[in-house]
């Protein structure tokens, strides 16, 4: 199974959109109908175990030869060049694997649980999702594994984030581990921001909107100067997590004075023309397409974007473009997007599952998988690696400062895409209709549908 394509670097949420009335609902709603096993039997190699096989080592069954089969559902289509061939090699641990978007990664196995079949025993989804997994029962604790990892391979989990860990951690427990993570950074051009005299690195988003205003001024013509968009709320949690709104749970304080301020700056962006209301509800190719032939001057998008720019004509990494972190408010903080992986509760081989969760962290196996499109990973080894380095001059010292001290993540909790939901409309309502309503007024107005999400 090899990629066929790379993931826009907002599908962390904007493929869950179809579950807005939130996955809770699904444990509900789940009825016992069949549906069909469609979990792909590849091998890790591809064929079957020799009949030879040495002696098993500990993570087989006792008394027998064959090995220990699990299987892992990615949720998205970028695997492994061995396709977990050194697992069998060396634990004797035979992994079949499938793709199944994350999006009806729940339903879908509610519904197997239901009719009998039996489900897998690792699955990648965004860690957001982690409480409605482990409110329908379909994850188990991993917190022993990850002790064994540390106790038996800490040179290894030395390079892994401590964040990985955090962000999948519920009552003491860990759930989930948050081993990679969309990231936003700011794509500029240099050309447009020299001439305007613009100084970095931005320290608050009303610099990016003097920055525009000033670049505009110089480009009337221009179609709009700084994009971004897409039907994914992440842009708004960005923001709201830049400007410092607090959040109850997954619910934003938009009546806060950080949250009024985030919807001051997204009417004067609106009034100035600095955004095309076209793009904002685009798929958001229109923004990066504009950025590209300089119809745009500055791009909030993920890492993994920036590969596609290097390899785009026209525009050089250096010398038509450069990278900066995105800013934050005195009272805001970074965040992320991150995705990850979680052992589901009816699987009976824990230990093994563990190991498998370091094969994925191992760098032989990380580089080449987030090379080939995936979000980019938490690990210092692979972000440092000269694989990386040549491959990603954009992201700088600087840029991966930020990204490993990042202190916030999209909010995991069971109302994320309900509440992602009256965000995206928010969005709509002031940076593609447009309104000369008070700030405040509008935050109240939005509080109010956001406070009954609780």
């Amino acid at each position: 199974m090899q990629p066929t394509h790379r993931a826009s670097p907002r599908e962390p949420v904007a493929r869950m959109m179809v579950l807005l009335m939130a996955l809770l609902l699904v444990v509900a709603a789940c009825g016992g109908d069949n549906t069909d096993d469609t979990t792909a039997t590849t091998g890790s190699d591809g064929t079957a175990a020799p009949d030879d096989t040495t002696a098993p080592d500990d993570t087989a069954d006792p008394g027998t030869d064959d090995p220990i089969e699990l299987t892992v559902w990615f949720a998205r289509d970028y695997t492994f060049p061995d396709e977990f061939a050194s697992l069998l090699e060396e634990h004797n641990i035979k992994v079949s694997y499938d793709v199944r978007p994350g999006d009806t990664m729940l339903p879908t196995m509610l519904e197997m649980r239901e009719a009998g079949e039996k489900l897998p025993d690792l699955i990648e989804d965004d860690s957001l999702t982690t409480p409605a997994y482990i409110q329908a029962d379909l994850y188990q604790p991993m917190t022993e594994q990850v002790a064994q990892f540390e106790a038996e391979d800490p040179e290894l989990f030395e390079t892994v984030f401590p964040s990985v860990w955090a962000d999948g951690l519920f009552d003491g427990e860990n759930w989930h581990a948050a081993w990679q993570s969309s990231y936003d950074v700011i794509y500029y051009n240099i050309q447009y921001l020299e001439e305007a005299g613009i100084e970095l690195p931005f320290t608050s988003w009303w610099d990016i909107y003097d920055a525009c205003t000033a670049i505009k001024a110089n480009h009337p013509d221009m179609s709009h100067c700084f994009g971004t968009g897409g039907t994914s709320p992440d842009m708004m949690f960005y923001w709201l997590t830049n400007f410092g709104a607090p959040f109850d749970g997954a619910v934003p304080d938009l009546t806060s004075p950080e949250g009024v301020d985030m919807i001051r700056f997204m009417q004067a962006m609106f009034e100035g023309g600095l955004m095309n209301p076209a793009y904002v509800v685009g798929e958001q190719d229109e923004s990066q397409g504009a950025w590209v032939s300089s119809d745009g001057a500055i791009l909030q998008d993920g890492l993994n974007a920036g590969l596609d720019y290097m390899a785009a004509p026209g525009i050089t990494y250096g010398e038509t473009w450069a990278t900066t972190f995105a800013p934050n408010h005195p009272e805001g903080s970074q965040m992320a997007v991150p995705r990850g992986w979680s052992i589901v509760s009816e699987s009976e081989h824990p230990d093994e599952v563990g190991l498998v969760l370091r094969y994925i962290m191992d760098p032989v196996n990380g580089i080449p998988r987030y090379l080939e499109g995936s979000s980019t990973p938490r690990s210092s080894a692979i972000i440092n690696s000269e694989e990386v380095i040549e491959a990603q001059p954009y992201f700088t010292d600087e840029i991966k400062e930020a990204f490993a001290s990042v202190s916030a993540q999209i909010p995991p909790a069971a109302n994320t895409l309900e509440v992602g939901a009256v965000l995206v409309q928010l969005r709509e309502e002031v940076l593609v209709i447009g309104t000369d309503e008070a700030p405040e007024e509008i935050a109240a107005r939005f509080q109010t549908e956001l406070d009954a999400l609780k």
